[in-house]
């Protein structure tokens, strides 16, 4: 009986880690063959550059100049190609624009900027209240009551309110000792020692702010500075998009009031993608078709200007390309300095002592673990754009364009 038992214990086990065996060869194999997709897919590119320059250097040493075959293959080849990177450089703008700002991550380094119980574990509202009701700054109470009460209200203060965050703290402090000197000026006997102890103390928290302050304020800048440099490049985009497809043989309608830039620019290039330009092409290819089947190259060459035109031309889609990825390279950096100077705004709270413990956990392990969650977050906004925005993709498909002018 036991040693049934055990057999059926030992059939059960085998068989549950089969079962993971296969669900993770399974995942492995998968991810093989997307790696294999994507090889294949740069292989085919590369292999048929490759032709086309063999081609080329064929004709150019035979007869010093490109066959009209040649020519034609680069141009129906590019025109293919550069509605592909239209798509890519289209669809990478507006994801880029679209994650500039990012709320599980800004929402984060809002909490830290409250002068509501954040994450370092302090209320910096009851530090002001708490502060000044240990200093006594009034000899007498009924006067101490009165500035405990203003201090109150300052906070629910319609101006103060208006104010970002991080500003907010330091306004708040500014505004808190302003009015315990000021009332000193009416009251000979307050001790303007304490009033100094009670700046002090308060300028501990607002070194935090401060450095805060500065790191937000920048972002907010260099976020507005990325959406205008990615809104103007889309303008451009799209400038140049419509004086190709135009000529290529699409008409664009024109935006409707309700629609967006993004939305419109989607429905375009949904239009004109790979299949409607290979379309366009084999029509071109038709109408200089003779009785034997064969194309009457140097009279298309001659006369569909318009598409040699569009494909002389399309060292200018490379160089927005280029604008794109100076871009976004431009905006990681400015990120990276970003988390740079938020750390160094938490350091500078560590250093100043006004960082609490939270629950069970000491004042240094509420520091490690905000660092650990704040890289953690930034980690996993870094890698939702790169998961979206492909950029050697994007260098691959605008390198397999050959920029050859036809003349």
């Amino acid at each position: 009986m036991k040693k049934s038992i055990l057999l059926s214990l030992f059939g059960y086990l085998i068989c549950i880690n089969t079962g993971f065996s296969q669900v993770f060869s399974d995942s492995v194999f998968i991810n093989i063959q997307g790696t294999i997709g994507k090889l294949q897919g740069e292989n085919e590119n590369l292999k048929s550059r490759l032709e086309m320059q063999s081609r080329s250097l064929s004709d150019i040493s035979k007869n010093q100049s490109l066959s009209d075959k040649t020519k034609w293959e680069k141009i129906r080849t590019n025109l293919v190609k550069s509605a592909e990177v239209y798509k890519i450089l289209s669809d990478d703008i507006i994801d880029l624009k679209s994650q500039v700002i990012n709320q599980d991550y800004q929402g984060y380094i809002k909490k830290l900027s409250s002068v509501e119980k954040g994450p370092l574990g302090f209320s910096f509202e009851e530090v002001i209240m708490k502060t000044a009701q240990n200093k006594a700054i009034f000899t007498k109470k009924e006067k101490n009551e009165r500035f405990m009460t203003v201090l109150k209200s300052l906070k629910d203060s319609p101006i103060v309110g208006l104010i970002p965050y991080a500003s907010q703290a330091v306004n708040l402090s500014t505004a808190a000792v302003n009015v315990a000197y000021a009332a000193g000026v009416q009251d000979k006997k307050v001790n303007f020692d304490k009033i100094r102890e009670f700046e002090k103390e308060l300028q501990r928290y607002t070194g935090f702010y401060n450095a805060l302050d500065k790191a937000n304020l920048t972002n907010t800048n260099s976020s507005s500075q990325t959406v205008t440099l990615l809104e103007a490049l889309q303008l451009d985009l799209l400038e140049k998009f419509k004086k190709d497809v135009q000529k290529v043989g699409y008409n664009p309608r024109d935006i409707r009031n309700d629609e967006s830039l993004d939305d419109y620019f989607n429905y375009l290039v949904g239009e004109f993608n790979t299949d409607y330009v290979k379309k366009r092409v084999a029509d071109i290819e038709s109408k200089y078709t003779q009785k034997d089947g064969k194309i009457n190259l140097a009279d298309m060459l001659q006369t569909e200007l318009d598409v040699r035109h569009v494909n002389n031309n399309l060292d200018y889609l490379q160089s927005l390309c280029n604008r794109f990825i100076g871009i976004h390279d431009q905006y990681f950096d400015l990120e990276n300095r970003y988390f740079d100077q938020v750390k160094q705004a938490i350091s500078v709270a560590k250093a100043n002592n006004i960082i609490e413990a939270v629950g069970d956990r000491p004042a240094q392990m509420v520091y490690d673990d905000l660092i650990k969650e704040l890289g953690a977050k930034k980690k996993k906004k870094d890698s939702a754009i790169k998961s979206s925005i492909n950029i050697k993709e994007l260098k691959d498909k605008i390198d397999s364009v050959d920029i050859y002018k036809i003349l």
